[in-house]
């Protein structure tokens, strides 16, 4: 991702080692998800550019604010603690900033892998799949993101087409499993691209145990952050990964 600056919008700005003071651990969260509920665009962009004037990078800003933030919106909706109009507003705000916001991650070097990434049809799903892209991205590796909703049979031919590393699917609602299931069976009958690994993620896999290995998926996370994490690691050593879920199912 090339390095974009943004004038003196705050979002994107750099500290050298010895300048940068002490980031700040308290982004007040509760107060930056109130003002995305209640539309307060300004308030959401002077939130995050105190964040980062504090010390904080993109990255930190992305992981403290943006994916709490959506994750709250989320609970919020399924506990009907909010309007759905004010939900979907909220998860725009959200997806403004977060495109701002990756602007101003630092880009590692290429690691020669591509993934291509997709979600659910809601709204927070795709924005998790959309921080996931924005990060892995930025660590290097050629993000395809094709956003939510993308049937098991378009994405399969797509798959076919463009010919991935990996796949990864940011996932929340229980419609979405069978869907990934019948892309997971057909990856396994047909194998279009030898050695691919899918990654699933999302709510529905934290609230069901187990529900990831059940459909098939090679690696699972909760989390942007922790999707991440896993995918450098199977990157690195597939054999490794393969070897520490098969422990895992054992235990």
């Amino acid at each position: 991702m090339p390095q974009a600056h943004h004038g003196n919008d705050g979002f994107s700005k750099r500290h050298s080692p010895q300048s940068r003071r002490a980031p700040t651990n308290q982004p007040d969260l509760p107060r930056f998800v109130e003002r995305l509920v209640s539309g307060d665009r300004i308030g959401c962009r002077d939130h995050l550019r105190e964040y980062i004037a504090q010390g904080n990078d993109s990255l930190a800003a992305l992981r403290e604010l943006a994916w709490p933030a959506c994750a709250s919106i989320d609970e919020l909706s399924r506990k009907d603690q909010i309007a759905p109009v004010h939900e979907h507003g909220a998860l725009v705000l959200l997806a403004q900033l977060v495109q701002r916001l990756e602007c101003g991650l630092t880009k590692h070097p290429a690691r020669c892998r591509q993934v291509l990434v997709t979600s659910g049809r809601s709204r927070s799903e795709e924005l998790a799949a959309e921080i996931f892209a924005g990060i892995a991205e930025a660590d290097g590796f050629d993000v395809l993101f094709l956003g939510g909703g993308v049937e098991s049979d378009d994405l399969f031919a797509e798959i076919g087409r463009r010919t991935p590393d990996f796949v990864v699917s940011f996932a929340a609602a229980g419609p979405d499993a069978p869907r990934l299931r019948r892309l997971l069976d057909a990856v396994r009958s047909q194998d279009p691209v030898p050695g691919l690994r899918i990654g699933v993620g999302g709510g529905v896999f934290g609230r069901v145990p187990g529900l990831a290995d059940e459909i098939g998926a090679h690696f699972s996370a909760d989390s942007p952050f922790e999707m991440l994490e896993e995918l450098r690691l199977i990157a690195l050593s597939p054999r490794a990964v393969e070897q520490r879920v098969r422990r895992s199912r054992a235990a």
